[in-house]
């Protein structure tokens, strides 16, 4: 599923990894808007950990505070597509896991605290 912004472009296919672990899986119920101000303009990788801020109600990557998770997240998830960010122009994702198996290995940003926060996330340590 793409990612949509109010800016009109077309990009080459760039996916292929795939990080689900299982067929059973949960997305986000509503969709979810992801800040382009907190990501920048860069590649944003399939298999990302985000997090909402509270305050703002938008998706950002997760990040462990001082003493663990920061206490501004509302709620946790790991992006199943890829975006490029352009810095500017938010995106609104549909496949934002809530629940299910993913391969660890292939994940980024996924932390111990993270995984803490993500209780309904199996992480899998192998693939074979």
């Amino acid at each position: 599923m793409p990612i949509y912004t109010p800016k009109t472009s077309r990009t080459e296919f760039k996916g292929g990894k795939n990080i689900l672990a299982s067929e059973h899986f949960t997305f986000i119920e509503a969709g979810a808007t992801l800040d382009a101000t907190k990501f920048g303009a860069k590649y944003v990788d399939v298999g990302t950990a985000v997090a909402q801020n509270a305050t703002s109600g938008k998706w950002e990557p997760y990040e462990d505070g001082a003493e663990g998770a920061p206490t501004n997240y509302a709620d946790y998830g790991i992006l199943n597509v890829d975006w490029n960010a352009d810095g500017v122009n938010d995106g609104i994702v549909g496949e934002l896991i809530t629940r299910g198996s993913v391969y660890e290995a292939k994940l980024v940003g996924v932390t111990d605290t993270f995984k803490e926060k993500t209780p309904e996330i199996r992480y899998v340590k192998e693939i074979k």
